[in-house]
């Protein structure tokens, strides 16, 4: 007697790939942005040497927090836990 195949478990996917293309490119543009904080932070310090200033310190913290918020905003929602029945 021939056993019956075993089912195929579900693939899980990643919150990326559940993703419309347009969201995909917005949480990339998002995600460029805070590689572009964390970029010209190092860039600076490393051109003048200087790793403490103010200036630099504000548009470092206005690319990265607009770029983690825009990521975090753009990501789907997780699916709610199903809730027992109530007796």
């Amino acid at each position: 007697m021939d056993a019956a195949p075993p089912a195929e478990a579900p693939v899980a996917r990643s919150a990326l790939q559940e993703m419309s293309t347009p969201r995909k490119a917005t949480f990339w543009g998002f995600a460029a942005l805070f590689l572009a904080g964390v970029a010209f932070y190092f860039w600076w310090g490393l051109s003048f040497g200087i790793w403490i200033d103010n200036g630099v310190y504000a548009v470092t913290v206005t690319l990265v927090g607009f770029g983690l918020a825009g990521m975090w905003l753009v990501m789907p929602n997780p699916p709610a836990p199903a809730l027992p029945p109530t007796p």
